[in-house]
């Protein structure tokens, strides 16, 4: 079975952990950076699909003041 000959130095461990939180914190700033800009929609690189239409949007459409239905 292969084992280390010497123990690893606090030097060494020190760049290596640096570098996996280095790369963790890179990757989180790349995925906020994307999450804020698809909610602004004003970025140019990504495709925005049309939002749904429903088909009785007649229906759905409430207009301001008495309801007509609702005087008769």
């Amino acid at each position: 079975m292969a084992v280390p000959k010497r123990r690893q130095s606090n030097a060494q461990s020190g760049m290596r952990a640096a570098t996996w939180k280095r790369k963790a914190l890179d990757a989180a700033r790349n995925a906020l950076s994307l999450g804020k800009s698809l909610t602004t929609r004003k970025s140019t690189g990504f495709y925005y699909p049309p939002a749904p239409v429903s088909e009785n949007w007649d229906d759905e459409a409430k207009g301001f003041g008495k309801d007509l239905d609702a005087a008769e």
